[in-house]
């Protein structure tokens, strides 16, 4: 037998410390290059699936304008966040007077359009003769804790999908009730809440609002698809519905306490959004005060951003709270879309095609002149301001 010769041994020798760190280098650099490609490739499914959604939404709001020749209202009720059952007017009180209770709003009306019917029927549609969560948490354990796909943009990760609700909703056995989120409001008429409204009168204390148009002493050129108590129907969106926004994206908010998203209350950020701000705006949305109070932080409190954890410009989640107090509270709220998208958000507009805007696109709101001026946002997201443009 003959001895291996030494040259033999030499080329089988290992890796030395400077070749393997060196091909680790090499591979973190690959990684490194590869990483922001998948990063973009993941997001862009993601938004995909984000105007997916939108685009059911943009179908289930054609066949009910369909059926019921109108859009469901934004609002099913007569009148805005009425409260709860008045002892002075009944058992039913306000819902003999508004036929429906607050919390009722076009997207529970489309659930079974959204293959949700299951949860459309345990909120006893289409009647929806349950109070409003504050009131009677209790009818709402079938839904506790259910969250609804459909509605849910999958690029918003900052929160969970359901809304843990203050300590005064809970169940009968204490357990903190939870309900479902949506990254998807309507546009409702107005620069902000009040704008939509008029006063009509007060019920013990309470005042109640409705939907009238136009608002005295001139037309009233800022009303958008969603309103309260009844539908907009396809004929008296003037400017045309393939140029009219029904539907845009907004976050979840900062935490699952956080109340933006959480379809549950006629407040701004919740039920509603308003175009007197474009896309992603930097300026914080008017949120209402009273949902802040104490633990219970799921609307914007007055004061320092220490006060209200739900104030992050760095989120593209900046607010600040609302200025009416008494029974006012929340009148002057809006909240304007947005999204976690690089650039803008989605919207549908009210012939179902869905389009990504873009950030930059011109807004302005000036009252001062006669017209009032407006920007390209505001005119895509009113019906009848008078001078239609096309969408992007």
């Amino acid at each position: 037998m003959h001895p291996r010769p030494a040259t033999a041994w030499r080329f089988r020798r290992g890796f030395t410390l400077v070749e393997m760190l060196v091909v680790i280098a090499i591979i973190a650099t690959l990684v490194a290059l590869l990483l922001p490609a998948v990063q973009s490739a993941r997001e862009a499914a993601r938004r995909t699936q984000c105007a997916n959604n939108l685009r059911q939404i943009g179908v289930a709001l054609g066949r009910h304008a369909s059926t019921a020749d109108s859009f469901p209202p934004g609002i099913a009720a007569r009148g805005w966040n009425p409260g709860k059952q008045e002892p002075s007017m009944g058992n039913d009180g306000w819902l003999n007077q508004l036929q429906f209770h607050e919390w009722t709003c076009f997207l529970h009306m489309i659930l079974p359009q959204l293959d949700e019917l299951r949860y459309y029927e345990n909120l006893r549609a289409p009647l929806f003769r349950i109070q409003r969560p504050y009131d009677n948490a209790s009818d709402y354990a079938a839904v506790h804790g259910v969250a609804i796909p459909p509605l849910l943009c999958p690029s918003d990760g900052q929160a969970g999908p359901l809304w843990q609700t203050p300590a005064n909703h809970n169940l009968p056995d204490g357990t903190r009730l939870r309900l479902a989120k949506s990254n998807y409001l309507g546009m409702f008429s107005g620069t902000n809440i009040a704008e939509g409204l008029v006063l009509t009168g007060t019920q013990s204390g309470v005042r109640d609002r409705k939907e009238v148009h136009p608002l005295p002493p001139r037309p009233f050129d800022r009303r958008a698809v969603f309103g309260y108590g009844t539908g907009t129907r396809m004929q008296t969106i003037k400017d045309g519905a393939a140029n009219t926004i029904a539907v845009a994206e907004y976050l979840r908010g900062v935490s699952d306490r956080d109340g933006r998203g959480a379809f549950w209350y006629n407040d701004a950020g919740m039920q509603m959004l308003h175009a007197a701000r474009g896309p992603n705006a930097t300026a914080g949305d008017i949120l209402n005060r009273n949902r802040a109070a104490g633990a219970n932080d799921w609307g914007c409190w007055p004061g320092t951003a220490q006060r209200t954890p739900n104030n992050r410009l760095a989120l593209n989640l900046p607010c600040v709270a609302g200025t009416r107090d008494d029974e006012d509270i929340g009148a002057d709220d809006a909240a304007t879309t947005r999204s976690r998208h690089q650039g803008g958000v989605n919207v549908v507009f009210c012939d179902g095609h869905v389009a990504f805007v873009d950030e930059t696109i011109e807004s302005r709101v000036d009252l001062s002149t006669n017209p009032p001026t407006y920007g390209t946002w505001q005119r895509l997201a009113w019906i009848d301001d008078g001078r239609p443009v096309a969408a992007p």
